[in-house]
């Protein structure tokens, strides 16, 4: 083991306690502030990542232009959604598939409706494999929904969102005008039908 030098802080330090030792390097700062085109950036929450990321800044605003910035951003986001959904009902794929996934999810909730009235009417052990074929069939139908969600329908919505976002502000507006009006002609036309 070395020896300590004799000009060394824990040794000439008079008020220092036995023990005392410099901090870690994990918890020093930097000495000096970073260069002006470097932007520091807090990672404490995802909100101010997505705002550095644009390189937007709410740290000077009042708490009523914060608000008026965030319900834009609410609106922005609203547009969009109602856009990929305009989207998603022109694609005939999307609504062929959604059709299934709805089919398979009710098959599973029918199948555990089933298996709950057949519990509480007979028991015997043929009763009792019926019951557990019903259950694996109901779960396997219920998670098959889900995946089948995951694999086969979430990339249509992505690519339909992702197509949303690629559009200018004014196409934006066409889309959404054009969807809401067709969806309003659709209800008068149903409703005319009822009377």
């Amino acid at each position: 083991m070395s020896t300590r030098s004799p000009q060394n802080e824990r040794n000439t330090n008079p008020d220092a306690k036995p023990g005392y030792m410099r901090k870690s390097a994990a918890s020093a700062k930097p000495a000096r502030s970073a260069a002006s085109s470097v932007r520091v950036v807090p990672a404490s929450s995802k909100e101010k990542r997505k705002q550095a990321e644009r390189g937007e800044s709410l740290a000077g605003l009042s708490k009523e232009e914060k608000r008026a910035r965030k319900q834009a951003e609410r609106l922005q986001e609203d547009r969009l959604y109602a856009a990929s959904n305009a989207l998603m009902r022109k694609d005939e794929d999307y609504s062929r598939r959604r059709k299934f996934f709805w089919v398979l999810l009710a098959a599973g909730l029918i199948a555990i409706v089933i298996v709950w009235l057949m519990i509480g009417t007979t028991r015997g052990q043929e009763m009792q494999t019926t019951q557990i074929v019903g259950i694996v069939i109901a779960y396997a139908c219920i998670l098959g929904a889900f995946i089948y969600d995951l694999v086969r329908i979430r990339p249509i919505r992505n690519a339909c969102r992702s197509k949303a976002e690629g559009l200018t502000e004014k196409r934006l507006n066409n889309l959404i005008e054009k969807d809401a009006a067709e969806r309003d002609a659709k209800k008068a036309k149903r409703e005319s039908k009822k009377k």
